[in-house]
């Protein structure tokens, strides 16, 4: 794997993480978990001591996905929370990575929102979108793991936190739908 391709995958880590946290703590929450907490992660160390943070990021993961194929659909049809099974299985092995872990787990224990925030500030590369509502086709899926598709995702996701309008960035498999 291309070194650039790598750093593409931890930032797709980065911007789930973020997501995932912060959609559990929305008002009204996205999605009703409380795994990316403080006291969510102290509760999966114990149990998972080595993997809590990607024990918790799956589990969380889990609800956002099922909302977001509600909202989106399913069948040719991609988002941070499905992705397809080759970049799943590479996000699969940075999520243990103990320096991204480290990283993003301390943001999230300690509680910083404004940390998190910026975090999907600087995924988004200071690119704006216009705020939506409801589901975007970003386009090809065949281009997710290209950085202006990254920085478009975390741009979309910024603004729907920022907005508090809800936002459902997508991609398609075009093949499938020719």
């Amino acid at each position: 794997m291309r070194l650039a391709e790598t750093e593409i995958i931890r930032w797709l880590v980065r911007v789930r993480i973020v997501v995932a946290a912060l959609g559990e703590g929305a008002s009204p929450p996205w999605w009703r978990t409380q795994f990316l907490t403080d006291v969510g992660l102290r509760t999966a160390r114990r149990v998972f001591p080595r993997t809590a943070l990607a024990c918790a990021l799956n589990s969380v993961s889990i609800a956002a996905r099922a909302d977001h194929d509600r909202r989106i659909g399913v069948g040719g049809r991609y988002h941070l929370f499905r992705l397809p099974s080759a970049v799943e299985h590479r996000i699969a092995g940075e999520v243990g990575e103990e320096s991204l872990g480290a990283e993003i787990g301390s943001l999230i224990a300690n509680g910083r929102v404004d940390g998190l925030i910026q975090t999907l500030t600087d995924a988004s590369n200071g690119r704006h979108v216009v705020g939506a509502d409801g589901p975007v086709n970003l386009g090809s899926i065949s281009r997710v793991v290209e950085k202006s598709n990254v920085e478009e995702l975390a741009a979309y996701y910024h603004s729907s936190i920022e907005s508090g309008r809800r936002v459902f960035p997508y991609f398609e498999d075009v093949e499938i739908r020719a």
